[in-house]
């Protein structure tokens, strides 16, 4: 799924996913992942940081994060 990414071999990407920075990096139980906005008007979410095993498994939970938040 995010395989042309390369997200696997670097120690951080990041993605750009309607209006927020999707940071993934190398965490020392997995990934983790960075939710950021990038504009003021977008809402800043409670919870901005998933962890998971797998880097493709993190990228989609944060995307869920953002579409409920934005909802």
């Amino acid at each position: 799924m995010l395989r042309p990414y390369a997200v696997e071999h670097a120690l951080q990407s990041k993605l750009v996913y309607r209006g927020y920075d999707l940071e993934v990096r190398r965490a020392p139980s997995g990934w983790q992942v960075g939710i950021y906005p990038r504009s003021p008007d977008l809402a800043i979410l409670s919870r901005c940081e998933i962890f998971a095993p797998d880097p493709d498994e993190a990228v989609v939970m944060a995307k869920g994060r953002v579409d409920r938040a934005n909802s």
